[in-house]
């Protein structure tokens, strides 16, 4: 099934649209999900929660990418479910990637300089100039939260080759910001 058939059958609230979301993206969303909170249970109310909002969404929101709309809400559902979870706590793992990033940015307090989605959109446009290799890279690195062992091992790939990719990816991103004047 198609994206566009999901859609069409979400917008006809068919459920059998939420089996095909299932299927296509519930192994990225459980991975998703299972990197930010290291508990499978939690992963899998995760999964049920990302698929009860996008039959809540759609319709009015018609998607033009519906992998990245599903993983978005999740992505968002797992930080969301961490933060409930580890109320005083926090979580080292996702801290640290996005300190990471962060470090690419000459202010240290990002927020009040950027909105999300002018970060988002800075994002994408350097990520769209990059080899399709570093890109995903990247993307599973900060994106879906994963360990340089895991993407080498996703991969196929040194863990060397990945750290340095990284590495040099966020010089780019780095220099590109400043271009920016960011």
């Amino acid at each position: 099934m198609t994206n566009e058939e999901i859609i069409e059958r979400l917008d006809s609230r068919d459920e059998t649209a939420l089996e095909a979301i299932r299927s296509l993206y519930g192994k990225v969303c459980m991975q998703i999900a299972y990197s930010v909170l290291k508990n499978k249970e939690d992963a899998e109310e995760v999964l049920s929660d990302t698929l009860f909002t996008v039959w809540n969404n759609i319709p009015p929101d018609c998607p033009e990418n519906l992998g990245g709309y599903v993983c978005k809400i999740c992505r968002f559902k797992s930080n969301e479910k961490y933060r409930r979870n580890t109320r005083q706590m926090r979580n080292s793992a996702a801290t640290v990637s996005i300190e990471e990033l962060g470090e690419c940015i000459a202010s240290a307090d990002t927020e009040s300089y950027f909105s999300e989605k002018e970060v988002a959109r800075l994002l994408d446009l350097f990520l769209t100039s990059q080899s399709a290799e570093n890109r995903s890279i990247f993307v599973c690195r900060y994106f879906y939260n994963m360990k340089y062992g895991e993407i080498a091992k996703y991969y196929g790939i040194g863990l060397s080759r990945v750290k340095m990719s990284v590495k040099r990816t966020k010089e780019k991103l780095r220099e590109f910001l400043s271009k920016e004047g960011y």
